[in-house]
């Protein structure tokens, strides 16, 4: 039987649309508990790797513990952390629109996600990752209030702090193509 819309307030029916992502996850992100690091765990992709071998055990039976790898390691490049980003932002929609959110909420979820797109093509990545961090911890506090709309805002003073001393270098007035499937072209300025 195909799932009804709009699901029911339970997260039986946000786990159907997720079926590679435990339930106590899905509870974590419904909750606003899920921190910003550990979205990787929503990513049908990468569940295998969800232990990061932490713990290791060696050939002669002991056990070797390893730190867990930092951000920039679980996500080293944009597609890593939209992936599963969008699985969060299909999760919060799903429940906040069975719970009475606006219809506009997701509109908040794809201004955000086009956000990333764009600065991640001016900025170097490991900065953009950590706005993304910074970012996101700001969205969980307001979220827990009921406030989704701040992921449809720029953070200047985040943009300052963490972009702004790490934009990519290029070549003063170069010409790049928007892309190969355009015929128009980008002046692109430092």
């Amino acid at each position: 039987m195909p799932p009804i819309y709009p699901p029911s307030q339970d997260l039986q029916s946000i786990a159907s649309l997720l079926p590679h992502v435990e339930l106590e996850v899905i509870a974590s992100v419904v909750r606003h508990e899920l921190p910003g690091v550990e979205v990787y765990k929503l990513d049908s992709r990468r569940i295998l790797e969800s232990t990061w071998n932490i713990v290791e055990v060696m050939d002669d039976s002991t056990v070797s513990v390893r730190a867990a790898p930092l951000a920039i390691e679980m996500y080293p490049t944009l597609d890593s952390l939209l992936v599963p980003l969008n699985a969060y932002f299909s999760i919060l929609s799903v429940n906040g629109l069975s719970n009475g959110q606006s219809a506009l909420l997701p509109c908040h979820f794809f201004r955000y996600s086009s956000h990333l797109v764009k600065i991640a093509a001016q900025y170097e990545w490991k900065a953009v990752l950590s706005y993304h961090l910074a970012f996101f911890a700001r969205r969980v506090k307001d979220m827990r209030k009921g406030d989704y709309s701040g992921w449809g805002r720029v953070e200047m003073d985040l943009m300052e702090e963490f972009l702004v001393p790490h934009q990519q270098k290029r070549p003063y007035g170069t010409v790049f193509s928007a892309s190969s499937a355009y015929d128009s072209w980008e002046l692109i300025y430092p």
